[in-house]
């Protein structure tokens, strides 16, 4: 694609269902929008309700993201098509929801250039080529609104800002000069998740290499923590050990800190997966029923592991060498 003139000062980009989930998927398309726009005033604009990133992610999405709009009477909606006035102009308007009603009404905001995923970017006023087919992955598809306006594909991983106060409380737990491995076990849902008796003697695998464990434990997996830490008592577990935090309450703030630290993870389809690819931690991604051409999270180095290449879609056919063998990978050095 030849390069265009990066001339857009404002750009309004339109989302509707926007939670914690949605939002820690979509941080690639947010870095590759900055990458490629890096003076341009950038509004993320929501059509259905609140977004994560003006609560629990403002943080560490302030580099992307300069003005949010929670439903502003501006935006026309299927509810209300007609908008109140007063929209301002965007020199660039990405309509990221993919539904050509909602396209349509977009295209009523003040703008120079107009472009969506829906319809294959019928609607818009630069498209790919038919031919090219539609992209599996979300990410790729958002991405590719950003080469269509850009002219070229700008770079989308890399790590996000941690305040330095939670990532000197994270390094109390996890001080300098040894090889931290994270283990994310859990999912939202147990079909998603690999069996725990399998983290936990891949953590002891881990400790024979002279590596640490760090589980990465939530509320749903609290009950795993007195057995886990009784079989592993040389592995870490910083979600647990509040008083180094402060006794605040725990957030993605301090995952990501804790992430910002490992030399390596392994994680099931998650959000805690997501957060680790949010601070661009080494990845390794265990698949069973989801697809990871859809869902995998995005990192500078990273592997997944799909159950079907053993046999199943269930995710104990993963078998524990091949995860094994896949930490070694990332780990060995460069």
């Amino acid at each position: 694609m030849s390069q265009i003139p990066q001339s857009f000062s404002k750009i309004g980009v339109i989302v509707g269902r926007d939670q914690v989930g949605d939002a820690l998927i979509k941080l690639p398309f947010l870095r590759g929008l900055r990458n490629a726009f890096p003076a341009a005033e950038i509004h993320w604009i929501t059509s259905h309700g609140p977004t994560a990133f003006s609560d629990i992610l403002r943080e560490p999405a302030r580099p992307f993201i300069d003005q949010i709009d929670v439903c502003p009477a501006w935006l026309p909606t299927k509810r209300n098509p007609v908008a109140e006035s007063g929209a301002p102009f965007f020199d660039l308007l990405l309509d990221t929801r993919n539904r050509w009603r909602e396209a349509l009404l977009a295209k009523k905001v003040p703008h120079r250039l107009f472009i969506a995923t829906a319809w294959r970017g019928l609607l818009s006023h630069r498209r790919t080529p038919v031919w090219r087919g539609k992209l599996p992955h979300m990410v790729d598809r958002l991405l590719q609104m950003v080469e269509l306006a850009a002219g070229f594909m700008p770079p989308s991983t890399g790590a996000l800002q941690i305040p330095p106060q939670l990532k000197s409380a994270a390094r109390k737990i996890l001080p300098e000069g040894k090889t931290y491995v994270g283990l994310a076990t859990g999912a939202g849902y147990a079909i998603k998740i690999w069996p725990r008796w399998k983290f936990e003697k891949l953590a002891a695998l881990q400790e024979t290499k002279g590596r640490v464990p760090v589980f990465l434990l939530g509320p749903q997996e609290r009950a795993d923590y007195e057995a886990l830490a009784a079989a592993l008592p040389a592995a870490k577990f910083p979600l647990q050990e509040k008083e180094v935090w402060g006794g605040a309450p725990l957030g993605i703030d301090h995952t990501l800190a804790i992430a910002s630290l490992l030399d390596a993870a392994v994680a099931n389809d998650s959000g805690v997966g997501h957060m680790l690819a949010a601070a661009d931690c080494p990845l390794v991604s265990l698949f069973g029923p989801t697809a990871p051409e859809k869902l995998a999270p995005r990192v500078s180095r990273g592997t997944v592991i799909r159950a079907q290449d053993f046999g199943s879609a269930q995710m104990d056919a993963i078998p524990l060498e091949a995860v094994d063998a896949a930490l070694d990978e990332l780990l060995r050095p460069s």
